[in-house]
């Protein structure tokens, strides 16, 4: 059996999808405290994620790389989320794939020159596509998936 978990991380929320034999399963977002200041953040959505990881048991992992958007500190606080998923994965011997947001939306067809267009569109490929009504966490976790059920079976199995 091959179960896929593909991340759409940030401090904030993440958006989570599980992909089991290829077929949608479950997704969701996993959520921290806005106010908090950024270690305390960067803490505690690490922690939800290994427990997510350790209950959903996956065979492999995709996430999203990280892109600068317009603030060099919130780069920098994803990059040192990324480096904490990337050594627990290490440390537990799961294979990951990081895959550049391009990749994915180019795959799903998603349009929009602007972040925000591109996330309501990421929305309604998800309703059309899976029947799901969801946030846009949720939805680019689900078109992470999407493109690595198609392109990862080799790794994944």
């Amino acid at each position: 059996m091959n179960r896929i978990l593909c991340l759409d991380q940030s401090t904030k929320i993440t958006g989570f999808c599980v992909m089991e034999n290829n077929h949608y399963k479950q997704s969701g977002v996993i959520s921290v405290p806005e106010d908090d200041p950024t270690m305390i953040r960067l803490e505690n959505m690490n922690n939800q994620l290994i427990k997510l990881i350790d209950r959903v048991k996956p065979t492999w992992i995709v996430f999203e790389n990280i892109q600068f958007q317009r603030n060099y500190a919130t780069y920098k606080t994803l990059a040192q989320l990324q480096g904490l998923i990337m050594a627990y994965l290490f440390h537990i011997d799961c294979g990951f794939t990081i895959i550049e947001p391009t990749a994915w939306k180019s795959f799903c067809h998603i349009t929009g020159k602007k972040r925000e267009e591109q996330k309501k569109n990421t929305q309604k490929y998800v309703e059309a596509t899976y029947g799901l009504k969801v946030g846009e966490d949720e939805s680019d976790a689900i078109g992470i998936a999407t493109w690595a059920i198609n392109n990862l079976e080799e790794k994944a199995k």
